[in-house]
């Protein structure tokens, strides 16, 4: 008996350490399962598969962290800060679940650099997947840039926040940036938005110079300069609310680096200088300008437009200044002009029309609908009344006297020599 207590004695001094260890160390920031961390790289360096590092505190980073494995990181409510870059996904995946914030305390380039590989082969080479609760906040939330102009096999799934801010310059901030010199359509940068994330910015709330693909869902994104900024990709929206506040302003030709504020809801420059191969495709949702258009289409450099494809099948276009909802381009106006076939407009878009849709005003608004086949036939019928009229029993009176009057001159002779027997 007496044994018996003295090994139970001895067991539980020998705890003691490790329960210590497990949930009293004043110094742990992170833990994984009952493992705790002072500091969040030491946490991601022992991280292994399937498990999942949870902030038990704030953390305060001097320099960005390299996530080039599977890392899945639960904010547990807390916040992750570093002076600028606090994360860059390069070879890795970051899982970013759980309610807090990761930002820069000095803007400059975003929350979440993302670099993709060299090697076009490469799928799913450096993903991010960030959880309705947390909100980067930066001069980007998500930075994709490139090594050597490639950027191969990224992928992105956003349903968070995004709070786009000013650089310690002063430069206006964009919601999700993708660097210009990504110009390979293969296995290009994908970017979905899903329903319910959220992006606000002092600039663009997308800047998407670089070749991408993004999907957009039913969604919130707002700028200053530019609900959306493109020059480059595809991008597909289902449902989103896309706003800009801005100023009207006309863009600068020739523009290179970066791009000039319009106050559009979707401003497209056509730009040499860029990977172009815009492709725009709208199924749903409301798009809204307080200052200026809509949309706003112009050549930035070279002398034509870079739009491939444009489609609008549904949504609402407003213009609070009562501007045209689309302005665009000389030669964007000669190679797209029948692209809608649904949606309300603020301004009148029959010259965009696809061919047999019409518009109709109603509290102020035109709205696009197809022409029914009633009216169809009635066009049809018009035109068929027209053709009846044309043959009345006047018209075939006139049309004989005229046939006689030919026959007689070009017999004329005949005709003399009847009246001379």
């Amino acid at each position: 008996m007496f044994k018996k207590f003295i090994f139970s004695l001895f067991l539980f001094i020998g705890i003691i350490p490790i329960f210590v260890q497990a949930s009293s160390n004043p110094n742990s920031l992170v833990k994984i399962g009952d493992k705790y961390y002072e500091t969040l790289a030491e946490a991601i360096a022992n991280v292994g598969s399937g498990e999942t590092i949870t902030l038990i505190s704030d953390v305060t980073l001097d320099d960005t962290l390299l996530i080039n494995k599977v890392v899945n990181l639960n904010l547990n409510g807390n916040d992750i800060t570093a002076p600028t870059k606090v994360f860059q996904v390069q070879g890795g995946t970051l899982n970013i679940t759980g309610e807090g914030t990761i930002k820069e305390s000095e803007p400059n380039y975003g929350a979440i650099m993302i670099k993709g590989s060299s090697n076009p082969n490469d799928s799913n080479y450096s993903v991010v997947n960030v959880g309705s609760d947390v909100t980067l906040e930066g001069w980007s939330g998500i930075f994709i840039t490139h090594d050597d102009k490639k950027s191969y096999g990224v992928n992105v799934n956003f349903s968070g926040k995004i709070n786009a801010v000013d650089d310690t310059s002063g430069g206006n901030g964009a919601g999700i940036y993708v660097n210009g010199n990504i110009k390979d359509q293969s296995n290009a940068p994908v970017i979905n938005i899903k329903d319910g994330a959220k992006i606000t910015s002092t600039g663009n709330g997308l800047y998407i110079a670089g070749y991408s693909i993004y999907n957009i869902g039913a969604s919130y994104i707002s700028g200053n300069q530019s609900g959306i900024g493109i020059k480059s990709g595809t991008v597909n929206i289902n449902g989103a609310t896309i706003e800009c506040q801005g100023e009207d302003r006309t863009p600068t030709a020739g523009y290179n680096n970066g791009i000039n504020a319009s106050g559009a809801a979707i401003q497209i420059e056509s730009n040499s200088g860029y990977a172009g191969n815009i492709n725009l495709n709208i199924n749903s949702g409301t798009f809204k300008s307080k200052n200026s258009n809509v949309i706003y289409e112009y050549i930035g450099k070279g002398n034509d437009t870079q739009v491939d494809s444009i489609s609008i099948k549904n949504g609402t276009f407003t213009s609070d200044a009562n501007k045209d909802v689309i302005v665009a381009s000389d030669p964007f106006n000669q190679k797209h002009n029948d692209f809608i076939t649904g949606g309300k407009y603020s301004s009148d878009p029959s010259a965009y029309l696809s061919a047999s849709y019409t518009t109709t005003l109603n509290n102020n608004l035109y709205t696009v609908t197809k022409s029914t086949m009633k009216e169809i036939d009635s066009n049809r019928d018009a035109a068929t009344n027209t053709t009846t009229n044309f043959f009345t029993p006047i018209t075939f009176i006139v049309i004989g006297i005229l046939i006689l009057i030919a026959l007689m001159y070009f017999n004329r002779t005949k005709i003399l020599n009847l009246f001379k027997k």
